[in-house]
């Protein structure tokens, strides 16, 4: 077994030399959870909390509480942060979450950041609240992802929840992705693969796609919604290759207590989908192929001005399928 990498010759513990690594790109988010009572969400909603304004007070301590990662945990570098951001969200059933994002160009990553901005957030949004519930507690700190440096790219459940298939799509895999005993309503979205689009006929479908990225764009789909949607949990397979006319493009799941959260996470979802995930798609028809919203040579400037007005995404090719318990 390799000698820790944080103990000397001797075995005490240093600060690891990282002079040798390359400097990158590097970003981390971390979420925190703080359970507390519905009448006090409710009072953080309307303003009428003791300590005045909590979403104010929570951001500015995240951000603070990140920029002293090194003096608080005695292992990790003093790291020159080029970006930090918080979030602050009330779920009026009383989860309140806290995410922050970190940022930087260096030899080390900033997941520590990260985590210990949502840390230190959900510390001061119990010091904020304590005065209406000293029996609200902190969960769930926990690193949701970190991109740069040599271990690449992570995304928690991704592995479970995101995936991107040259296979048909197995829609009782992905439901399964999202169930838990806490769910009490789920939704499905299917993408499906119709015959016409913009009054042409469409024999044949095909999509292409930078797979690392296209993963990794929809493992932040997934994560901001998420955050946006406290206590829903959310899972999506997008299909690459050729498809045909009836075939799933993409199936998107959502789980959560009520079916009102997953219902707005599952459309919140698809939309994150269609607008920012690398994927292309390739039409077929009595023309040919062309490759929509690119220049097709075949096509004069009037022709593309036509075709480029086309859905980018399979979600212009999908019917909504819900199926949720009360």
């Amino acid at each position: 077994m390799d000698r820790p990498t944080h103990l000397d010759s001797q075995g005490h513990a240093h600060v690891v030399d990282v002079r040798e690594k390359a400097e990158t790109h590097r970003i981390a988010v971390a979420r925190a959870r703080v359970r507390t009572r519905p009448e006090v969400a409710r009072a953080i909603l309307d303003g009428q909390t003791p300590k005045g304004d909590v979403a104010a007070v929570v951001r500015v301590a995240a951000i603070a509480g990140a920029k002293r990662t090194s003096d608080l945990v005695p292992l990790c570098h003093p790291l020159p942060l080029t970006h930090l951001a918080a979030e602050f969200a009330v779920d009026p059933r009383g989860v309140l979450t806290i995410v922050v994002r970190a940022e930087c160009v260096g030899r080390t990553g900033v997941e520590m950041e990260a985590m210990a901005g949502a840390s230190i957030g959900a510390l001061t949004a119990y010091d904020m609240i304590k005065g209406l519930d000293r029996e609200a507690r902190i969960e769930a700190v926990e690193l949701l992802e970190k991109d740069g440096g040599r271990s690449g790219h992570y995304l928690r459940g991704a592995g479970e929840r995101i995936a991107l298939v040259d296979r048909p799509i197995v829609v009782d895999d992905v439901l399964a992705a999202v169930a838990h005993p806490s769910a009490g309503g789920q939704v499905l979205f299917l993408g499906t693969v119709r015959d016409h689009a913009d009054g042409q006929p469409v024999t044949l479908l095909e999509y292409e796609a930078y797979a690392t990225m296209a993963v990794a764009e929809m493992g932040r789909c997934v994560a901001e919604v998420e955050a946006q949607f406290p206590g829903v949990r959310l899972a999506v397979t997008h299909r690459v290759g050729a498809l045909q006319i009836g075939d799933l493009a993409v199936v998107c799941a959502a789980s959560a207590p009520h079916r009102g959260e997953a219902f707005g996470a599952a459309r919140a979802l698809i939309d994150a989908i269609k607008h920012r995930v690398p994927i292309w798609k390739r039409e077929h028809g009595p023309d040919g192929p062309y490759w929509v919203d690119f220049v097709d040579a075949r096509c004069t400037g009037e022709e593309h001005l036509h075709r480029a007005d086309r859905h980018h995404f399979p979600v212009g090719h999908g019917h909504e399928h819900h199926e949720a318990k009360p």
